[in-house]
């Protein structure tokens, strides 16, 4: 039975490297509108969305003011990074991002055990006994993941021009969210292929 225990917490654990696996690994998404003048994109600042509270409470673990203060500062960093320079009073573009939340249910199963041997003719009878049918364990457990959307707004059209969208990369049971919001955001913006090349 000990072997059997043994085994069963074996196969939970595999199972819960498969699934964390997975969700590492991730694919970045994103799409860009085709006609917008990105060579022409020098400034940004906050969009009003990014600043007002998005009222989802009952996600937060997810959406709070800490999320959004290190949403910010990873973005801010990105930016610049490309080149472009925070301009609160005439901004080219307007950035908003969020957090998507999603209940991903996880089902283990560790195959086959046998149960507790018994006796085929009650207790004493030691002659006739034998093993219990076999079974499945199985067990289901819930958990939150977050994804991080990025948007890149025309101010002066007031049209989204670029979104990225970092799927499954931020979990309710981690004890580094900074961390996971800062490789998201660079993961995003790997992917956006722009940048202001004109600053000096």
């Amino acid at each position: 039975m000990m072997r059997t225990l043994k085994t069963m917490v074996a196969c939970l654990l595999i199972a819960a490297t498969a699934v964390s696996c997975s969700v590492s690994s991730s694919a970045i998404v994103t799409d860009y509108d085709r006609e917008a003048q990105f060579g022409t994109y020098k400034t940004f600042y906050w969009s009003d969305d990014f600043q007002i509270d998005s009222g989802k409470e009952e996600e937060p673990l997810f959406v709070n003011t800490l999320i959004k203060k290190r949403l910010k500062s990873a973005i801010q960093d990105e930016m610049e990074k490309k080149g472009y320079v925070m301009d609160k009073a005439n901004p080219d573009l307007l950035v908003d991002s969020r957090i998507v939340v999603k209940t991903r249910n996880i089902n283990y199963n560790s195959g086959s055990y046998p149960y507790f041997p018994f006796y085929g003719h009650g207790y004493g009878h030691f002659g006739s006994y034998g093993y219990g049918y076999y079974g499945n364990y199985q067990s289901s457990e819930e958990h939150k993941e977050g994804g991080v959307v990025v948007e890149l707004i025309d101010m002066s059209r007031r049209q989204l021009v670029w979104q990225g969208f970092a799927p499954d990369v931020l979990h309710a049971d981690t004890n580094d969210k900074q961390k996971e919001i800062k490789e998201a955001v660079v993961k995003i913006f790997a992917k956006y292929q722009f940048g202001n090349t004109t600053k000096n």
